[in-house]
């Protein structure tokens, strides 16, 4: 009872917002258009469970493309680029390799930028009150599960400029699990040198995606709400010799990858919970094995992986 008064007490929106227009899912369209159109630089440490990691993220608009730098400030180099829809990865002792998206995965969720309106049938949405992060006046927005499969958001929005200063990933016991906090913002009215530097230099091909169509097909018996298959490819999975079948499904908001193969020599762990809101859950199959991995709660990733089956079979 006391948690669903919390939940209650936190999605109370108040009348003064609607009778000024200002709604959560206007906060977000602005956010959104920010982050796509803007030019500007973070300073912003990435705080988990046992991890505090300090990153600095430039994102600016060159002839017409969106070109974004992710660096990591501590330990050996880990940079990212994104020229449109290509990101290249820049690692230490690494081959420079380009995958295509249309974000910096493992940042700022996706559909911030790209597609707001594509994930509020599966959560509530709320305006809270301002606050100051940064040296910078902001607006809470809150965006909550409407069930206990995956994980709710907290957003402080500049009210200046629409861009979030502070992201929190929060369980259904409203525990922490990460957080994006910026500690410096600088916008422009031009893009910075080094992102034109980056668009003009020649990258890697972007590596081609192994065809998917012959493989086969499979469905689920259970998927959270609003969950749909996104990609198909073919990937390798440790502990797997053969390539296995790889799904990504999203809600629009939030993604998991399931790895489909052959049962490996290495057992995996039927589940695993880390305390930053990553989880993973395995199933076998007969000789096939199932793993699901995600930032949503290990139940749902399990429930995945079990309810699997080849789509093949279906009359």
């Amino acid at each position: 009872m006391r948690k669903i008064w919390f939940l209650m007490a936190w999605l109370l929106v108040l009348p003064a917002h609607a009778a000024t227009g200002d709604s959560a899912i206007s906060w977000l369209q602005r956010m959104q258009q920010a982050l796509s159109q803007s030019h500007f630089q973070y300073s912003l440490i990435h705080l988990q469970m046992d991890h505090i990691r300090p990153l600095r993220y430039l994102h600016g608009v060159v002839d017409d493309q969106q070109v974004a730098y992710l660096e990591h400030l501590n330990g050996p180099q880990k940079n990212v680029v994104r020229v449109d829809e290509q990101v290249i990865y820049l690692e230490h002792e690494v081959k420079p390799y380009s995958v295509r998206s249309a974000r910096i995965s493992g940042f700022i969720p996706p559909a911030f930028g790209t597609g707001v309106e594509a994930f509020t049938p599966f959560y509530q949405l709320a305006m809270g009150g301002r606050d100051r992060i940064a040296g910078r006046t902001s607006q809470v927005i809150r965006i909550v599960s409407t069930d206990r499969f995956r994980y709710s958001y907290q957003l402080w929005l500049d009210v200046k400029s629409g861009l979030p200063l502070r992201i929190d990933t929060i369980n259904a016991d409203g525990q922490l699990l990460e957080q994006y906090l910026v500690i410096e913002l600088v916008t422009f009215s031009e893009p910075p040198p080094i992102l034109s530097e980056l668009a003009g230099q020649i990258w890697p091909p972007v590596v081609a995606s192994a065809s998917a169509k012959d493989a086969p097909q499979w469905r689920f018996g259970w998927l959270p709400k609003g969950f749909e298959v996104t990609h198909v490819d073919q990937h390798r999975l440790f502990g797997v010799n053969d390539p296995v079948q790889y799904l990504s499904l999203s809600d629009g908001l939030t993604e998991m990858s399931v790895y489909i193969g052959l049962a490996g020599q290495i057992e995996m762990p039927d589940n695993l919970s880390t305390g930053s809101g990553l989880s993973l859950a395995s199933a076998r199959h007969g000789e096939v094995e199932v793993v699901a991995v995600g930032k949503l709660p290990v139940e749902s990733l399990s429930n995945v992986a079990n309810s699997i089956y080849p789509a093949k079979g279906e009359q």
